[in-house]
């Protein structure tokens, strides 16, 4: 079983905009009132939501560790959660606090603008997470490592400490790199309990303070942590473990190639890549095996334009690889 703990977002996209708005007081007039031919839409998102769905689309048990508000939106996220089998009982409703939401604006260039509320993902602390839970898992991941302040950095370290002491293993997921970033000092006691470290390019760049790709990986290891995982989005990712219980590594870093497939959306796609690498290590697959998997998960989820991650099932992604 798996355990996520992460942000849970309501994502409302606003497509096909004429031109973007621009504020010309409180009326409505030529330029603040903007038409679009495109419907409302409205997506689950935030890492912790979208790791877990992916991963129950997977077919693997999991629980979701988050906050929801008591709202309307909150009903709509959990219901979309419970609906695929995400266990739900480490998802808090608090009162008085809105569901998280990223409002974004897109007009017909593919300019955009986003506008988030934190939410009740702000409430989100080391006390509200059942341990219980965590130690009947067999993999932890905690996604959202940035933008959850209320587990950065103690709350997480003895979070991990915990887990591993029961036999859990652990996965941190450390993006966004916005407001105030993941650095390397901050990390160092997390990633002696850190066994998979994964992140995009730049947020390793931003952590390790602007070391090139292998050497920021590199410090990673000698950091602590076991793996070093790198999503690099249509190019694949980019892999390195340690060896033994020392800093030596395999040396220099294995890149596992993408897929060439049509992009439809961005949308979860570095949070389906965590689901399905952890989930194919946890079958048993080396490192580089469980960076295929994901980048045919990832592949599989961008190439689908509408409800992405719904896409994703072990047969899909399967038929995926073997066509390649």
């Amino acid at each position: 079983m798996f355990t996520v703990i992460g942000t849970a977002t309501v994502d409302l996209f606003v497509s096909n905009l004429a031109a973007m708005p621009r504020s010309e007081g409180d009326e409505f007039t030529v330029d603040s009132l903007v038409f679009h031919d495109a419907p409302l839409r409205t997506s689950l998102g935030g890492n912790g939501a979208n790791s877990a769905y992916a991963l129950a689309r997977l077919g693997s048990p999991v629980e979701l560790v988050g906050g929801l508000g008591e709202d309307h939106l909150g009903e709509w996220m959990a219901a979309q959660l419970a609906d695929v089998g995400v266990g739900m009982g480490g998802v808090r409703r608090y009162p008085g606090m809105g569901t998280a939401t990223t409002l974004i604006l897109s007009d017909r260039q593919q300019n955009r603008l986003a506008f988030h509320h934190e939410g009740a993902n702000r409430r989100v602390d080391d006390s509200s997470i059942d341990l219980s839970v965590v130690g009947r898992s067999d993999m932890l991941l905690l996604t959202s490592y940035s933008i959850m302040p209320g587990l950065r950095p103690d709350g997480a370290v003895s979070l991990f400490r915990n887990a591993r002491q029961v036999g859990t293993r652990t996965a941190v997921d450390i993006g966004p790199a916005i407001g105030a970033p993941a650095r390397l000092e901050e990390l160092r006691p997390l990633l002696a309990q850190t066994d998979f470290f994964i992140c995009n390019e730049h947020e390793l760049s931003v952590c390790t303070g602007g070391r090139e790709l292998a050497a920021g990986m590199a410090a990673i290891l000698e950091g602590g942590a076991g793996c070093v995982v790198v999503k690099r989005g249509a190019a694949g990712a980019v892999v390195l473990e340690r060896i033994g219980a020392s800093a030596d590594t395999t040396g220099e870093p294995t890149l596992v190639p993408g897929f060439s497939v049509d992009v439809q959306t961005t949308v979860g796609a570095g949070d389906s890549f965590n689901a399905g690498f952890l989930l194919a290590v946890q079958d048993g697959a080396s490192i580089e095996q469980a960076a295929r998997f994901a980048n045919a998960v990832a592949a599989t989820v961008v190439s689908t334009p509408d409800r992405p991650l719904d896409s994703l099932s072990r047969e899909a992604v399967s038929r995926l690889i073997d066509s390649s």
